[in-house]
């Protein structure tokens, strides 16, 4: 294959988030030109974590609505969406999230106060629906314990958060309940 430096490196997880975008685009024109090797390429950054990883906090209620929650379903099917297409920031935000990266769902609780942790998963991978809407495929943990934290996202749906950052403005109790599996503190 004529890419398997690219392929060993993505593998072995030697791209940045921002690299393994830049490799996407580059060979989402050689793929759209015909090039079945740039496609084995395309799936193989799917599935690549970076060599930074990402802790994001998802809201999973459209509306701000616990009514209108979208956990139950992600749980179930493996995934988490991106619905609110029409906001371009929040939508460039969800597709800076790669495989390896940790989702924790979360739901304000006292405005600009706090929030409430409802569970967490890893990225496994990414896929597109047939409308070419990007979506996540995850392992989420089993816990079914929410939390109370310090509101540590601003007024989005999709807060993408670097490991450092938590680990300085969360509170330890945010560590203990994401567990030693989950737990990225060095």
């Amino acid at each position: 294959m004529k890419y398997q430096k690219q392929l060993n490196k993505i593998r072995s997880g030697g791209y940045t988030r921002s690299e393994l975008s830049r490799l996407r685009e580059n060979v989402e024109v050689r793929a759209r030109a015909g090039d079945e090797d740039a496609r084995s390429v395309l799936a193989e950054i799917d599935r690549a974590t970076p060599a930074d990883s990402y802790m994001v906090f998802m809201g999973f209620c459209p509306g701000a609505d616990i009514n209108n929650r979208l956990d139950t379903q992600w749980r179930r099917d493996g995934v988490c969406t991106f619905v609110f297409h029409e906001s371009e920031q929040q939508s460039a935000r969800f597709n800076e999230i790669w495989a390896g990266d940790l989702i924790i769902l979360k739901k304000r609780h006292q405005f600009g106060k706090t929030m409430q942790l409802f569970g967490y998963g890893r990225v496994t991978g990414v896929g597109y629906d047939l409308e070419n809407h990007r979506y996540l495929e995850m392992q989420w943990a089993v816990q079914q314990d929410v939390i109370e934290v310090p509101l540590m996202a601003c007024n989005s749906t999709v807060d993408v958060r670097t490991i450092e950052a938590v680990e300085d403005q969360m509170p330890e109790e945010f560590f203990t309940w994401l567990g030693q599996r989950a737990s990225t503190r060095r």
